[in-house]
């Protein structure tokens, strides 16, 4: 997870490491529970699809998209 986060960072200059840390981890916290349901490998999946999409998405969402996960961490 560690080089994933540094490897968004490295797409979206204007991301800091814990920025992507917090977005791969609050995913991550979200699909764990399919582990349950059809193994590891399906939590594995997700998180790359989410990972390969954040990749391509626009500061504006990403950004938007951190905010709202440090309000509810702040909560």
């Amino acid at each position: 997870m560690e080089q994933d986060a540094i490897n968004l960072t490295l797409i979206h200059e204007w991301m800091t490491v814990s920025d992507a840390k917090l977005l791969l981890e609050d995913y991550y916290e979200k699909v764990k529970e399919y582990k349950k349901y059809h193994g590891w490998s399906t939590v594995q999946t997700l998180m790359d699809i989410a990972y390969r999409h954040w990749q391509r998405e626009s500061e504006e969402y990403l950004q938007a998209r951190i905010d709202l996960i440090k309000s509810r961490v702040d909560s």
